[in-house]
C-alpha cells in the first residue's frame, strides 16, 4: 500500500514537471484567454458578458465563472472596454491569488487591490512580472482612450498578445501571435492573414470574433486563406473553453 502511494505520488510530481515545461492556451471566449506559459499561469482581457450594452447582440456567452478560473501568476489588460476589463472578477482574482495586474493608468486605477499589485505600464516599457519579460507595444485601436498589446519572452519563446488593434505591424519576431479577426473595431480575416504573411509568426491564434453580430466571422475563410498565403506560419483556431497545447 505504501509503495501504491508512493508512486502514485511519484506520477503526480512527474506530471506537474511535465505540464510546467510546456505551453498551452486556452481561449474562454472572445479575447479572454488563459496562458499557462511553461511554470506561469496568465489572464488576459478577462470579460464574463457583465456590463454590456444592450445593443450588442451576443451570439455566444462564456461558459465559465470567475471562481473557476485556476490560480494565476498575473493578469494582463490591453484597455478600458467592457469586452476587456471586468473590474469585478479583476479585483476577485487578484486578491485570491495576490497577484500583479498588468495595465494602462486608466484600468490600474479604477480596480480597489493593494497598490503592491498594482502595475501600470505604458507603450515602449519593458519590465519584468512573475519572472518573465514582458515589453508594452502600441495597439492601434482609436476607439480606446490608451489601448496596448503585450509581448513576452520565457525560457527564450516569445507571445504576442495583440489586444484590439486595426495594426498589421510588429517589429519583432514572435513564436506565437495571438491577434483579433472579427473587423469592425479591429483586424479582419484578410488583415489578420497579412498580419500572418508579413510578420512570420509560427503560430498565429485568431481572438476577437464571433461573440457578438457585429463581429461575426467566417472562420472556415480564414482557414481556406491561411492554407493559401501562409508558407511559414501555422493557424491553430481553439475552440472556447478547451485547453490546447501549443507546439513551438
Amino acid at each position: 500500500m505504501v509503495q501504491l502511494l508512493k508512486k502514485l505520488i511519484s506520477k503526480k510530481q512527474a506530471d506537474i514537471s511535465n505540464n510546467q515545461n510546456k505551453i498551452y492556451i486556452t481561449k474562454y471566449w472572445h479575447s479572454f484567454i488563459l496562458i499557462n506559459f511553461f511554470d506561469k499561469t496568465l489572464l488576459f482581457d478577462p470579460f464574463f458578458g457583465n456590463n454590456t450594452p444592450v445593443n450588442f447582440e451576443f451570439l455566444e456567452k462564456a461558459d465559465i465563472t470567475k471562481e473557476e478560473i485556476p490560480k494565476l501568476d498575473a493578469i494582463f489588460i490591453t484597455h478600458e472596454h467592457f469586452d476587456h476589463f471586468d473590474k469585478d472578477a479583476v479585483e476577485f482574482l487578484a486578491r485570491r491569488d495576490s497577484c500583479p495586474v498588468v495595465a494602462p493608468a486608466l484600468v490600474i486605477n479604477q480596480v480597489n487591490i493593494e497598490n503592491a499589485q498594482k502595475r501600470i505600464i505604458k507603450i515602449d516599457d519593458k519590465i519584468k512580472v512573475a519572472n518573465i519579460d514582458v515589453t508594452v507595444v502600441p495597439a492601434q485601436h482609436p476607439q480606446a482612450q490608451y489601448s496596448v498589446g503585450f509581448v513576452l519572452k520565457n525560457r527564450e519563446k516569445d507571445i504576442y498578445f495583440a489586444g484590439d488593434t486595426y495594426d498589421q505591424n510588429l517589429d519583432t519576431k514572435v513564436d506565437i501571435a495571438i491577434v483579433p479577426c472579427g473587423g469592425v473595431f479591429t483586424m479582419d480575416l484578410f488583415e489578420f492573414v497579412a498580419f500572418a504573411r508579413k510578420t512570420e509568426p509560427k503560430i498565429a491564434i485568431p481572438m476577437h470574433y464571433n461573440t457578438f453580430s457585429l463581429i461575426k466571422t467566417n472562420i472556415d475563410k480564414l482557414k481556406e486563406r491561411a492554407s493559401e498565403k501562409l508558407k511559414n506560419t501555422k493557424l491553430i483556431v481553439l475552440e472556447n473553453n478547451k485547453k490546447t497545447e501549443i507546439k513551438i
